[in-house]
């Protein structure tokens, strides 16, 4: 009985910490994240981004290169000009 007592209380402990506490203008999507919208090279393969952390709240989208939650995408300047 101690045994699957000490189990649990690892268990929730772990749980806890797999939780993420967010920044103001951010939210927890919880366990059904899937792909994020973000601001980023217009490519197939920076165009959405996993984070299962937190995301943007609703009205605002990710800058990739900055990681905050903005209300435009900022012009991004070509690495080859």
């Amino acid at each position: 009985m101690k045994l699957w007592t000490i189990v649990l209380i690892v268990a929730v402990v772990g749980f806890q910490q797999t939780i993420a506490e967010c920044p103001p203008g951010q939210y927890n999507p919880g366990p059904d994240c899937s792909f994020e919208v973000i601001c980023g090279l217009p490519s197939a393969h920076s165009a959405r981004s996993h984070y299962c952390d937190c995301w943007c709240n609703h009205g605002t989208i990710r800058d990739s290169q900055t990681m905050e939650c903005v209300k435009k995408c900022p012009r991004l300047k070509s690495p080859y000009a």
